[in-house]
């Protein structure tokens, strides 16, 4: 299928592409002489599809812009990327379209790949080039390609590339994950084709029922790299489209192209926000957008909010992911767990249903892959219970589990050696179980029994022992039931000004504490030494989940202000805005937060006013090794 205005009998061979033999040596060529791919066996590859598609600015056509096929690279985030179609050339004709014949090579079905676009006449004088034009749009496993394959490369498609692939998109359109988490990569690719559509180069993209993303807010960032794209070009600080927009996205080694000048917005998404805003063109191309700034440059997809329920959802309070980037949610209300693809379609349109579901708050995904969920009341309103489902969503404890000293149980988390600590409020002690079959590991009462005042979170460090957020501070236990060490907190106002309700633990093995009644997050170190206490926003807000991302910093969910607040692993410090992040986004309430090996921050949203939701703050945080037992690793 021919896209209009794409003729292969006028195209020259040079735009069609080499032969299927030519591309195979080509590889191997670009693989001897160092370009940072290997030979592949012939029965390793795919043979491409035909592809046609288009290349504009704003509305314009971009004629004479080099298009170049990309792999992702495996060598590490941002690196190792390679160019499917060297040495070949294919560049855009006088209407902006290209075609590229199936004569390249996916060096596996699954390998991602995205086209770029470069250079090239933007409708301006006969002559004119834009060096600073790049365009960008990710196109997901390059097996999934077909001659019936209709791509746009356009501002709407290269900034949401930016969004999705923030921690895998290098400078000069490079993008590449660790061997280890090609999972998180094409997770990636996918968010990004829930942005926008690349057919068409229009936001959003495929969105399942409920979903909503901030399309407006894409495409006034859109409208603000046109102001270069359709431009002669220049240079940071000369005055023109480029150089305000360049000036206006700095990063450390500055940008000189419109991707990279997308890519450094994104990932300074506090920086010159209005200024940004305002570099948009007087005639904007692409609508609806903005008509003011926004709070920030991050972007959001919020899944849900359909009826019935999407997923099951019901007053969600606590997620997990697990090793495939499924997103599992415990609901307090409705019986059901929810699991949601990281495309946000549910994997149960209703939820998993659970005889010993009641009141769930917590939840963990151990080394199987197994869901395990605390109860606070069950069913028939006793002491509560822990539930646990299988990767398929079928419920493998029965009524629940009891024993242990299980008693109203709020919260849970899953060790790498098979043990499974669970957090008794009411009880005021731990539970620990088995993995394998749920069987008690602690006595009838539990470890601590009636000496932890009133538990809310658990986590676990890298020694195996779990750590508690307790009203007044927190607590270690060693995995043979010895409260080692309790560690009280003293007030900066006031008396009985803690209550932690949320807990995590970073690579250094630093315990950070979310405060929710006294607007603090708090940072202990290993040996339980305070070593920060940083108020949220002037102590107007009150952070309750809390996460540690690749990189070492946290994230503490602000329930009152409706947003997430980043602090520095290394200070403390906040480094977000003050109010935090996502303030434009359908955000009420979040209870749960979770970071994937994508980098897309989760937030589960347990109040009423946006109606059963969980929000994605897209390739915000460094990603993170899932499912998460103990400290974050990278992936």
């Amino acid at each position: 299928m021919v896209r209009e205005g794409f003729n292969p009998m006028n195209t020259s061979r040079s735009q069609l592409g080499l032969s299927f033999v030519a591309g195979a040596i080509a590889l191997v060529a670009l693989a001897l002489s160092g370009c940072g791919i290997s030979a592949l066996a012939p029965s390793s590859t795919v043979p491409g599809a035909l592809l046609q598609g288009r290349v504009r600015g704003g509305q314009q056509p971009v004629s004479g812009a080099s298009i170049a096929l990309y792999a992702a690279g495996s060598a590490g985030d941002g690196l190792g990327a390679t160019n499917l179609l060297a040495p070949n050339i294919v560049t855009t004709d006088a209407n902006g379209d290209f075609g590229i014949t199936g004569d390249y090579l996916c060096p596996t079905s699954t390998t991602q790949v995205y086209l770029v676009a470069s250079g090239g006449n933007p409708g301006l004088a006969p002559g004119t080039d834009n060096s600073a034009l790049v365009l960008m749009a990710a196109l997901g496993n390059c097996g999934n390609l077909t001659s019936s394959t209709n791509i746009m490369l356009d501002e709407v498609t290269t900034v949401a590339s930016a969004w999705a692939l923030a921690q895998f998109l290098g400078p000069g359109a490079i993008v590449g994950s660790t061997s280890t988490n090609s999972i998180g990569l094409s997770n990636a690719f996918a968010v990004a084709n829930n942005l926008v559509d690349t057919g068409t180069g229009l936001a959003p993209g495929a969105l399942p029922a409920g979903a909503v993303t901030e399309s407006a807010k894409l495409n006034a960032l859109a409208n603000t790299l046109a102001s270069c794209v359709n431009s002669p070009g220049g240079v940071a600080g000369d005055g023109s489209g480029c150089g305000n927009l360049f000036s206006l996205a700095p990063s450390g080694a500055g940008a000189d192209n419109t991707l990279d000048a997308a890519l450094n917005v994104v990932r300074n998404p506090e920086n010159n926000v209005a200024a940004v805003f305002n570099a948009g063109t007087a005639n904007a191309p692409f609508l609806p957008a903005l008509s003011g700034p926004p709070n920030d440059w991050t972007m959001s997809i919020t899944y849900g909010g359909c009826t019935p329920a999407c997923g099951g959802l019901n007053t969600p309070e606590s997620l997990a992911i697990d090793s495939a980037g499924n997103i599992w949610v415990a609901n307090y209300f409705g019986g059901a767990v929810s699991e949601f693809f990281p495309s946000g379609v549910p994997v149960s349109a209703t939820g998993f249903p659970g005889t010993g579901l009641g009141d769930s708050t917590g939840i963990a995904i151990d080394t199987s892959g197994n869901a395990w969920v605390t109860n606070n009341q069950t069913h028939d309103h006793s002491h509560g219970s822990v539930s646990e489902f299988s990767p398929s969503g079928v419920e493998l404890s029965g009524n629940g589990y009891t024993g242990g000293g299980i008693y109203y149980p709020v919260a849970v988390a899953a060790d790498s050696t098979g043990a499974i600590w669970i957090a008794n409020y009411e009880g005021k002690s731990a539970s620990l179980l088995d993995d394998s079959n749920g069987s008690a590991i602690s006595g009838s009462s539990g470890y601590g029994y009636n000496v932890l005042p009133f538990i809310n979170a658990v986590a676990v460090d890298a020694n195996h022992n779990a750590w508690f957020a307790v009203q007044t501070g927190a607590a270690l236990i060693t995995p043979s039931g010895a409260v080692s060490s309790f560690f009280p907190l003293p007030c900066l106002s006031g008396s009985s000004c803690h209550d932690p309700e949320g807990i995590a633990i970073d690579p250094s093995g630093n315990v950070w504490l979310a405060d929710k009644r006294s607007s603090e997050v708090i940072e202990l170190t290993p040996a339980g030494n305070i070593a920060n206490q940083t108020t949220i926003n002037n102590g107007n807000d009150e952070p309750q989940g809390i996460a540690v991302d690749g990189a070492g910093n946290v994230w503490a969910a602000d329930s009152f202000g409706d947003s997430v607040v980043e602090l520095s692993g290394s200070t403390a410090a906040v480094i977000s805005p003050p109010a935090g992040y996502g303030l434009d986004a359908p955000i009420d309430q979040p209870y749960g937060i979770a970071i994937d090996a994508s980098g897309n921050l989760w937030l589960s949203n347990s109040g009423s006013a946006r109606g059963n939701t969980i929000t994605r703050l897209v390739g915000l945080a460094s990603p993170v090794k899932t499912p998460l037992l103990g400290p974050p690793v990278q992936p």
